[in-house]
């Protein structure tokens, strides 16, 4: 358990992975703009290499949003169990504090 992170690294990890993926995203969305607008101003065999160049940022895209999905596939379970756990020890240190002041009461009227 020592070498385990805790929930909150967990999460800004995730979160930080989020951002990255989401600025590539945005970079090659915007890279795909610009060579479409190539691409239809474009003649013979340098047509052919922007559509290639298309191609691949659209390939990118994908490879990208696949990575997307699975951090938020991986991220989601892990963030319930530790919103059910959080609640679960919070419902415990609720109880205890209700057991210790009824307690506390009873002592102090025996005085």
């Amino acid at each position: 358990m020592a070498d385990r992170w805790n929930v909150r690294e967990r999460l800004q990890t995730a979160k930080a992975r989020l951002r990255d993926y989401e600025g590539v995203l945005k970079e090659l969305e915007s890279r795909l703009k610009v060579l479409r607008g190539q691409a239809d101003e474009a003649r013979g065999t340098a047509k052919v290499r922007i559509r290639r160049a298309e191609r691949d940022v659209r390939a990118a895209i994908q490879t990208t949003l696949t990575r997307l999905d699975a951090t938020l596939k991986t991220l989601e379970p892990r963030a319930r169990r530790a919103l059910d756990e959080t609640k679960l020890i919070a419902r415990g240190l609720q109880a205890g504090v209700r057991a210790g002041a009824a307690k506390y009461r009873e002592t102090a009227r025996k005085k």
